[in-house]
């Protein structure tokens, strides 16, 4: 720091000030007999920073420069004090410490942080939108963000704005849901309309990401290949096609509804009617045990030997539960596929133990086999559903 004030008082010295603002002695005038550079209370600084003694004064003696304290510190006036013994910057302000402790920093935080508080870090040109790192008061850029960074909530870490995500929705996904995926994938990329959008079903315009469904309250996520769907007052809807009437011919706690099978339903409907998934899932269970021409195909009415002779298809649900279909003439779907809730999975018929054609339809929680106990379910497209009720289906896909 003293070779720097030797040079500098070597020269015309156009930005060395005194505390008046000029370079003087006492009477106003530079230089002495013996060639020493004094100042009454005047400070001189390199342009490095560097600072005068305590006294404000350097002199020399005998042609060397020599501090009358042994330390350099800011003028009273002209310079800016180093309390740790560091010069200032070029621009006259001190280094920012680590604000908010060591750790990650978006640049843009730091750079409003340097704006508001008057200090200054060096790292933080050419990279506000990188993370610098800050440690024991030292900053440095620790990583380049090719998206930008993203303030995290105090205690977080801070971290580069993930690259969004292709949009990878073939039907139908809950913003949460597709969310998560996207996190999963190799690299990790964000999907650019959560968390506004978390409950409501996304799709894709071409590449870019929509709103396909406003959900009002909120998104049922399913199982992985089954598209999403909003919620409702109920997540199931009738097992027959949109716009379409059957009657129920029996409700819970029917005639032949007893047991383990309290709260299904039966609805009336001619042979070859088109029945259709009451919601999302994945085909667990399916069986044709009467195929077209066997005695319980379409028997003349309750045969004992058609006990057990029904064809069903089981769907199971995200939840573990499983609508169960009964009586069919003809499977739309195989056992492991994926459906949709409103898609055609059979068509209706007169099959096993049964007086006459309808669709059986219960749901069931799991039990690892194809019939298990009944237990109770709403329709939201007929809350009021009862027998001799003839409604109208709103399952539409």
């Amino acid at each position: 720091m003293l070779r720097a004030a030797v040079i500098v008082l070597g020269l015309s010295l156009p930005s060395c000030y005194g505390g008046s603002g000029e370079l003087a002695s006492g009477g106003g005038t530079q230089g002495s007999s013996s060639g020493a550079v004094t100042g009454s209370s005047g400070a001189v600084t390199s342009s490095s920073g560097a600072v005068t003694s305590s006294s404000g004064a350097a002199s020399t003696s005998g042609g060397d420069l020599s501090e009358s304290s042994g330390s350099t510190i800011a003028g009273s006036e002209g310079g800016v004090a180093a309390s740790s013994g560091e010069g200032s910057s070029s621009g006259g302000a001190a280094e920012c410490g680590c604000y908010a402790g060591d750790g990650p920093y978006c640049g843009h935080d730091v750079a409003a942080h340097v704006e508001a508080e008057g200090c200054e870090v060096a790292a933080l040109a050419g990279h506000a939108g990188d993370i610098l790192g800050c440690a024991d008061g030292v900053w440095g850029v620790q990583e380049a963000c090719a998206a930008g960074c993203e303030s995290t909530a105090p205690g977080e870490s801070d971290a580069c704005t993930l690259p969004e995500c292709v949009c990878f929705v073939k039907e139908a996904w809950c913003g949460s849901g597709a969310a998560k995926h996207g996190l999963g994938l190799d690299p990790p990329c964000r999907v650019p309309l959560v968390p506004e959008h978390n409950d409501d079903i996304l799709g894709c315009d071409g590449d870019a990401w929509v709103v396909q469904q406003a959900c009002a309250k909120g998104c049922h996520e399913e199982e992985v290949g089954v598209p999403d769907s909003c919620n409702d007052d109920s997540a199931y809807r009738l097992p027959y096609a949109c716009d379409t009437a059957q009657t129920c011919s029996q409700g819970n706690f029917g005639s032949s509804h007893q047991g383990s099978q309290a709260y299904a339903w039966d609805f009336a409907m001619p042979k070859g009617t088109p029945v259709h998934a009451a919601r999302a899932g994945k085909v667990a269970y399916l069986e044709l045990r009467s195929p077209p021409g066997s005695p319980c195909y379409d028997p003349p009415g309750l045969l004992e030997q058609c006990h057990n002779k029904a064809n069903f298809i089981g769907v199971r649900h995200a939840d573990g539960t499983v609508g169960l279909y009964m009586h069919l003439r003809e499977m739309k779907v195989k056992l492991g596929a994926s459906v949709t809730q409103g898609q055609l999975i059979g068509l209706s018929g007169n099959t096993g133990y049964t007086s006459g054609p309808h669709l059986h339809f219960q749901l069931q929680n799991d039990c690892g086999i194809w019939f298990c106990s009944s237990v109770p379910v709403k329709f939201a497209d007929a809350p009021k559903l009862a027998k001799g009720v003839k409604a109208t289906s709103g399952n539409c896909p």
